[in-house]
């Protein structure tokens, strides 16, 4: 008898433990990204829907503030498919909540592929360009994981179509066209800060044609993109500083606000275009 009741004891608590898990489980995003505007200086922020349900009238929505030649503040996304941002229609009036969430008014603004893997949780950057001359954007996927770009590292990336050649403190490097490289932090110790100095070969001589001072620690990672503006050589850094991910825009919330049937009739009028 006291053998089955510890039988009994063990199946009828097998379950309430497991209850309690999946109620205290948070589940992990399935993205990381931060935004950027690229092509055109550009600073708007744009909303998106972190469960990527975006169509349904009650869905959490996040505003993001995205500028040209900077990293925006990180963004967690929950969804499997592709991301869809939109924007305000009168972004005059848009006023940024802590939580970033906001009903109104909105029109779609572009759309970005993404399809979610198994356990992990992807890093990228969100590059918005310019499509045409109508105000019309369109999404690329920047590749930004940690076991790639680590704190502390930074990736040089040449779109330029020749080679170049790049002095940093003591180190001297050859970046062929079109090609990327890694120099991290520990490789100049003692040092807070470096300048990067970039040459062309100019008719034989190496000339200093374009320079980007980097920090020399383990809590800020990004890369620089090396393109060309007419017939200078023009950097773009996108840093970006480690936060605690509670800091992170849409992390840890829920897939809708309100309940359907809770809602006040006069939120449905205020969610046209979405």
């Amino acid at each position: 008898m006291k053998n089955l009741l510890q039988v009994l004891l063990v199946c009828g608590l097998t379950p309430l433990f497991s209850l309690g898990q999946e109620i205290d489980e948070k589940p992990e995003p399935t993205a990381l990204f931060s935004a950027v505007f690229w092509g055109k200086p550009a600073t708007q922020a744009i909303s998106y829907a972190p469960w990527g349900n975006m169509a349904e009238l009650n869905s959490t929505k996040s505003l993001v503030q995205v500028a040209y030649g900077s990293l925006s503040r990180k963004c967690a996304y929950y969804g499997d498919g592709n991301i869809q941002f939109y924007q305000r229609k009168n972004i005059s009036a848009l006023k940024l909540s802590d939580n970033g969430n906001q009903i109104g008014k909105t029109s779609f603004f572009t759309e970005l592929p993404f399809s979610a893997s198994p356990d992990e949780t992807k890093e990228f950057i969100a590059l918005f360009s310019p499509s045409d001359n109508k105000g019309n954007y369109k999404g690329y996927l920047v590749p930004f994981e940690q076991k790639d770009i680590p704190w502390g590292s930074y990736q040089i990336f040449s779109q330029f179509n020749e080679t170049l050649y790049i002095a940093a403190a003591s180190k001297k490097l050859t970046l062929k066209p079109g090609k990327s490289l890694i120099v991290k932090s520990e490789e100049f110790k003692g040092q807070s800060r470096v300048k990067m100095l970039i040459y062309r070969n100019i008719n034989g001589k190496y000339v200093e044609s374009g320079a980007q001072n980097f920090s020399v620690n383990d809590r800020q990672r990004g890369i620089f993109f090396i393109t060309k503006k007419r017939t200078r050589v023009e950097i773009v850094p996108l840093i970006e500083s480690k936060r605690p991910i509670e800091q992170v825009i849409g992390y840890g919330v829920g897939p809708t606000l309100t309940p359907v049937e809770l809602l006040e009739p006069t939120l449905n009028n205020s969610s046209e275009g979405i």
